[in-house]
């Protein structure tokens, strides 16, 4: 089932600030970024919806690249393009065709460089293709003769290249490295049953998963580093993350009821492994915290399952569950229905970590809609954790300096962020000689935010308009 357009939660000064480019945020799939303060969800600032046509391809997540520019699939009736907005103002940038998403695939985009030099990756269909992101025309594309479900690319190296894996659930999946600026296929290696193994790449190490519950590493031009000593009893539907040295990687299984699957951190370097802990089934990847600690979205409402978020300690051991710490058996049966906790992630459902200065909070969705805020150092059962919500958007979030998007039935929807200044440029909340080192940067490299007078070109007078933002202060 198709959900029916986007929602985007920006901090507009904030655009070319850090870059969201990958599914995760970025190859090594942390989904975490530090933000100057939260969003107000309460009204929105902007919406876009292609005139009611646009479509969101499932839990596919936006990305954003570092000059602010945000990219995204799309449906327009039954063809599928790649969408790119201004992170600003919502305004079309461009779009570009793109073969269909089969299977319900949400195998999102990745993005490197800005509009002078950067390119776009989609796996869709039954290849990959590679598109300008100054405009969206085609660089190259790449047949792969096998169906890309679930799994999303990664743009590493240098010289650039592509990372993909095909989706073949019977067996005979590969992981491929594909040349970024040529579409030039550099490495072609089967390794097993796949379907959802999107890559992470850290350290210059490939890492991925399949059904078979093998997780592997190879080099960057595909060679094998290691294998893991002893499958798990379920598969890796989806990816790993990475983070401190180690990987961490989620089971789905498709047998049993709540806390069903595994989820395992093995030795990023030899792949030992360092421990396993049940965890809910999941397709999403892991978010390690600086302190150790883990989220982790997963769980399906049915089959004797419930979409939920987790957190465990630094040696896997749960600290709650989010259904079962907000339950309240409101008519008595003995059984969690609808209704009776807080619903928010699930198997599909990659939620993001907004690094804030008063702490960590996460951004979810929920299966039936909306976005909230929860506050990752108050217990799921006390006042305060969950910040602020809101009805728009919940679908998969992609946060970059400030900014967040999120595919859903709402349209395209911004909230600018509680406090927000333009001529605190870096987001700290004072005026300095940083701001205009931050903005110097921006102009650099092109980036929408440093257009300051809003004439949709940089000159001069985008430095005059912000001395006079900065001169002006913020009250």
């Amino acid at each position: 089932m198709r959900s029916a357009a986007i929602v985007f939660v920006i901090a507009l000064p904030a655009a070319a600030q850090d870059a969201w480019t990958h599914y995760a945020a970025t190859p090594e799939r942390n989904a975490i970024s530090a933000v100057p303060a939260l969003p107000d969800l309460s009204e929105p600032a902007w919406t876009f919806d292609a005139d009611g046509a646009f479509e969101a391809v499932g839990q596919s997540g936006p990305v954003v690249s570092s000059d602010g520019v945000v990219v995204v699939m799309g449906w327009l009736g039954v063809d599928a393009f790649t969408f790119a907005l201004d992170a600003r103002n919502g305004e079309e940038l461009w779009r570009a065709p793109i073969q269909a998403p089969e299977f319900l695939s949400w195998a999102s985009p990745a993005v490197r460089g800005t509009k002078g030099d950067g390119m776009v990756a989609v796996a869709s269909g039954f290849g990959v293709v590679g598109l300008d992101l100054a405009d969206g025309s085609e660089m190259w594309s790449v047949d792969l003769g096998v169906l890309m479900v679930n799994a999303s690319p990664a743009i590493v190296g240098d010289p650039a290249r592509v990372i993909v894996t095909t989706y073949a659930p019977s067996g005979g999946g590969r992981v491929v490295s594909i040349d970024a600026a040529s579409g030039d296929v550099l490495g072609d290696e089967a390794y097993g049953p796949t379907s959802g193994a999107t890559p992470a790449v850290a350290g210059g190490r490939v890492l991925v998963g399949d059904i078979d519950g093998i997780m592997r590493a190879y080099d960057l031009d595909l060679n094998p580093l290691w294998i893991i000593a002893e499958p798990l009893e379920e598969g890796f539907f989806g990816g790993p993350s990475v983070a401190d040295g180690a990987v961490y990687a989620p089971t789905y299984g498709f047998v049993g009821g709540r806390s069903n699957s595994v989820m395992a951190k093995y030795d990023a370097a030899t792949g030992e492994e360092l421990w396993t802990t049940a965890c809910e089934r999941t397709d999403a990847v892991p978010i390690v915290l600086d302190d150790g600690r883990v989220v982790l979205s997963g769980g399906i409402d049915g089959f004797g399952s419930i979409s939920t978020v987790q957190l465990f300690d630094a040696s896997g051991t749960m600290l709650w569950d989010l259904v079962t710490a907000t339950w309240d058996d409101l008519n008595g049966n003995g059984e969690v229905d609808p209704g009776e906790h807080l619903s928010y992630g699930g198997w599909d459902h990659q939620p993001a970590v907004l690094d804030t200065p008063t702490g960590l909070v996460l951004l979810a969705g929920s299966q039936g809609g909306g976005l909230a805020l929860l506050d990752l150092d108050t217990d799921p059962d006390s006042a305060g954790f969950v910040i602020d919500s809101t009805d728009l958007g919940g679908g998969v979030p992609a946060v970059s300096g400030g900014v967040a998007v999120s595919a859903w039935v709402d349209g395209v929807v911004a909230f600018a962020y509680e406090g927000g200044c333009y001529a605190d440029f870096d987001g700290d909340g004072l005026l300095t000689i940083f701001d205009f080192l931050a903005f110097q940067n921006a102009f650099d490299v092109g980036g929408l935010a440093a257009d300051c007078d809003g004439d949709e070109s940089l000159t001069i007078f985008d430095f005059l308009c912000f001395q006079n933002a900065f001169d002006a202060g913020c009250g």
